[in-house]
């Protein structure tokens, strides 16, 4: 799983951290932790035809937004009767 957190955040993620996940559809809760942080984003303001780094596209595009960062999460478990679909949403909370 991956999460996507802005880059004023990643002062608060580290490696090992606890992750507790809500998915959207239907409520379930997971637990998890956080294997990795990205090292490379897609940089919008130059062109460039590299598919070697995540294209995080931002939210408005007339203001100037903190860049979203991939953070790679494990999950302890899936239970019984949990569909993980790729691409569906869910809330990504970092324990301290």
């Amino acid at each position: 799983m991956v999460g996507y957190f802005e880059e004023t955040k990643l002062r608060r993620i580290q490696p090992g951290s606890a992750v507790q996940i809500v998915l959207y559809n239907g409520n379930q809760k997971l637990s998890g932790k956080v294997e990795s942080i990205g090292r490379a984003i897609y940089d919008q303001s130059i062109e460039s035809d590299s598919d070697l780094v995540p294209d995080i596209k931002p939210n408005v595009p007339w203001v100037r937004l903190a860049q979203r960062v991939p953070v790679r999460i494990s999950l302890d478990t899936i239970p019984d009767g949990v569909t993980l679909v790729s691409g569906t949403t869910c809330t990504v909370s970092v324990q301290p």
